[in-house]
């Protein structure tokens, strides 16, 4: 029984797609690439400014707006 347990858990983990979803706070180009920020700049222990973001294509970049929330799989 807790061999089946672990393996059904085991599956489960392996077989379902995780989705991470992000409001757009801003958005930036520069040297062909597209970003999106979402989070508030973060001064980190080292005092240093952190701002997360990602790229992404031109056609996703011109699809969302500051605000829109953007789901990634």
């Amino acid at each position: 029984m807790k061999k089946s347990l672990i393996f059904l858990i085991l599956v489960i983990a392996c077989c379902s797609k995780e989705t991470g979803c992000v409001e757009i706070k801003d958005k930036g180009s520069g040297g062909g690439k597209y970003f999106f920020y979402w989070n508030e700049k973060l001064t980190n222990v080292q005092n240093q400014i952190v701002i997360m973001s990602g790229s992404v294509s031109e056609e996703v970049y011109n699809s969302f707006e500051i605000g829109d929330e953007y789901c990634v799989e």
